[in-house]
């Protein structure tokens, strides 16, 4: 049965000192370390700081959003068609007119690339958006022209084994423009956190003889603490020891690399995506992060599927504090600020039912 091979695992501990808050008494605050089932990354949870989740995470400013996406948007270079006299080009043998297009999405060379493909795609027309303004359609015709692009890349170096589809928004989330966009990262070796991935979906695979990742999905699924909803094929749960704030993963079953999933998947990953950005913008987030993950496009790896991950970052105020440091940069925790089992009752209202 599942349930034997995957084990959501908690550790507790109290920490006790005299709080000058509480007029000098004993305060026994209490700790749960939570441990990823496939990484064992550690996630760690006090209660106590549901109380201070507004210091930590200040509600965005919109005033100050407003006045940067109209400083901003004169010189966009993914406004109106600027995109035409101002983008790089793919050469012809790689990309038949050295973009690709689809509905508002547009897809491009990335100017200062970071991997043996780097490319840049547009969502969407408008230059600034709130999360809970995002659309369906500009979102999924971003997907598809990613899922076309990865047909070229493939046609022109059966080497390049590796994709990433990654979102950084607003500057708290690490974009340098505020203009929704998605970038694409292709290289024929899995980059540092896809490798760990691949190693332990094998691990598990050689142990149990199943994937870990429809494991996971079947798990959860029939727990129900965590899932939240399935929009087609995609399982959406909230994570169980979470790599960043609100961490919510999609997972495609049936997807064992990016070349297996057909459009209906990529609509039906949109959707999704969409109703977890409608939830984090309801929230009180305006920032975010995402990657969709790929096992190697040649080959039929039994142990991995496709899955989506997609994190809340901080909010865009003046003067805003990094939500990243040492614990999750150098040590290798992640802060849980929301209970993923009451992240997924409050995201499930925003799936339609």
């Amino acid at each position: 049965m599942v349930a034997k091979k995957i084990r959501f695992e908690q550790h507790f501990q109290q920490c006790s000192f005299h709080n000058p808050m509480l007029g000098g008494e004993l305060d026994i605050q209490e700790l749960e370390i939570r441990k990823d089932p496939l990484s064992g990354r550690q996630s760690v949870y006090n209660t106590g700081l549901k109380d201070k989740v507004k210091i930590l995470f200040p509600p965005p400013d919109p005033a100050l959003i407003e006045r940067l996406a109209r400083e901003t948007e004169p010189g966009c270079f993914l406004c109106q068609d600027r995109w035409r006299q101002t983008t790089p080009t793919y050469p012809n043998e790689l990309v038949p007119g050295g973009r690709m297009e689809l509905g508002e999405a547009v897809l491009f060379p990335n100017l200062f690339p970071l991997s043996q493909v780097h490319a840049v795609i547009r969502v969407g027309l408008q230059h600034y958006l709130p999360l809970e303004a995002f659309s369906r359609q500009p979102i999924e015709q971003a997907f598809h022209v990613f899922r076309g692009f990865v047909g070229h890349l493939v046609d022109a170096d059966p080497g390049l084994q590796f994709v990433t589809l990654n979102g950084n928004y607003l500057a708290p989330g690490g974009a340098s423009i505020m203009h929704p966009h998605f970038q694409v990262l292709g290289s024929d070796v899995p980059f540092s956190h896809l490798e760990e991935l691949l190693t332990l979906s094998t691990r598990y695979y050689e142990e149990h003889g199943t994937c870990y990742w429809t494991d996971l999905a079947e798990m959860e699924e029939l727990v129900s603490l965590r899932t939240i909803a399935r929009t087609g094929a995609v399982t959406w749960i909230a994570s169980y020891a979470p790599r960043g704030s609100n961490e919510i993963l999609g997972i495609l079953p049936e997807g064992r690399n990016l070349l297996e999933l057909a459009e209906q998947d990529l609509s039906d990953l949109a959707k999704g995506f969409t109703a977890v950005l409608r939830g984090y913008g309801t929230m009180g987030f305006s920032s975010f992060n995402f990657t969709l993950y790929s096992g190697p496009l040649s080959s039929r790896d039994d142990s991995f599927r496709c899955f989506l991950r997609i994190i809340s970052r901080q909010n865009l105020h003046e003067n805003y504090r990094a939500d990243d440091y040492f614990l999750q940069k150098l040590l290798g925790t992640e802060i849980i600020l929301t209970p993923p089992e009451s992240l997924a009752v409050t995201l499930r209202g925003y799936f339609g039912g």
